[in-house]
């Protein structure tokens, strides 16, 4: 694979001068159709004064939709070409570790060791190592953070051995009662994120006495995402803000009004965070405010850095 120099523009101003690039971002054109025209080299990703304590790091990866969405990294914040896994999917996901990829949804241990899927109501529980896999009736598979793995059967968190999942896990970890669980993600190993439906799409971050519950207004609520480090949680609200983010307290977390943003990921530090709307992606400090954010010129449906 060639190596090659990824250009980048910088936007410093104030939000208003960013919202106007986002809205333009979601005017234009369906993307697949137009391929992006290559940019001129602006300034560096990191400005030479920035402190080396918060200086980004990893591999952000991305599916090129001007190239039949084939998996593509870049590592930051040099910009150089970094050799992803192989695989062509518009949606993707990439274990921690960056060495294995799958098309579509799937949940991974932290060593990336392990994965699941959720297909028509089974879960399929996998190890990298092995070609065959444990079948489990029930959906919405998550690891926690200590690699316990976990899974809704009914309206119930189950909770399985170590490693070592039998069917079925009978480990009930939390209730939901008549609210059918649709997705799972663990921010710790004991305060949990779940997508669920008892009427309307509610998000619920749950641990022990708290228990803070954000409803979709209607609107579905998908895509169940959280940082690395357990921190922050988002998921996608469509036709509302587009993206919808909280910290681990369920307090809201501040974006730029990014116009139809609809993938987030964040640094392996959590330091930064990375999110993709219709026509580019942008990068900017966590949850600070600030209005300084860095363009890059990639059409991608989906993100991950690693």
């Amino acid at each position: 694979m060639t190596m090659r120099r990824w250009a980048t523009w910088l936007l410093v101003g104030g939000l208003a001068a960013l919202g106007s690039v986002a809205l333009a971002d979601a005017l234009r054109g369906d993307p697949t159709t137009r391929r992006a025209a290559a940019p001129t080299i602006s300034v560096a990703l990191i400005p030479r004064n920035e402190p080396a304590a918060s200086a980004m790091s990893g591999v952000l990866y991305y599916s090129a939709e001007n190239d039949e969405c084939r998996l593509d990294g870049i590592r930051l914040p040099g910009l150089e070409n970094a050799p992803p896994p192989k695989l062509r999917s518009c949606r993707f996901s990439i274990s921690p570790t960056g060495a294995n990829a799958l098309p579509g949804s799937a949940t991974w241990s932290r060593d990336g060791r392990f994965f699941a899927r959720e297909m028509g109501g089974v879960v399929e529980f996998n190890s990298i190592a092995t070609e065959s896999g444990v079948r489990l009736r029930g959906h919405a598979p998550a690891f926690k953070p200590d690699g316990t793995f976990t899974y809704a059967r009914g309206n119930d968190i189950v909770e399985c051995p170590r490693e070592e999942p039998v069917s079925p896990c009978r480990k009930v970890v939390a209730r939901f009662g008549d609210w059918p669980v649709l997705e799972l993600a663990w921010l710790t190993n004991s305060r949990m994120a779940v997508i669920a439906r008892p009427s309307d799409y509610v998000l619920v971050i749950r641990e022990s006495r708290l228990r803070v519950s954000v409803p979709g207004w209607g609107r579905p609520v998908t895509d169940l995402e959280v940082s690395p480090q357990g921190s922050f949680v988002a998921a996608r609200a469509r036709g509302r803000e587009g993206l919808i983010v909280f910290g681990a307290d369920g307090r809201t977390v501040s974006l730029p009004p990014f116009a139809d943003a609809h993938s987030i990921t964040w640094s392996p530090d959590e330091r930064w965070t990375a999110v993709a709307t219709r026509r580019s992606v942008f990068i900017f400090r966590t949850n600070t405010g600030e209005a300084r954010v860095r363009r890059l010129p990639i059409v991608t449906r989906e993100l991950a850095w690693r």
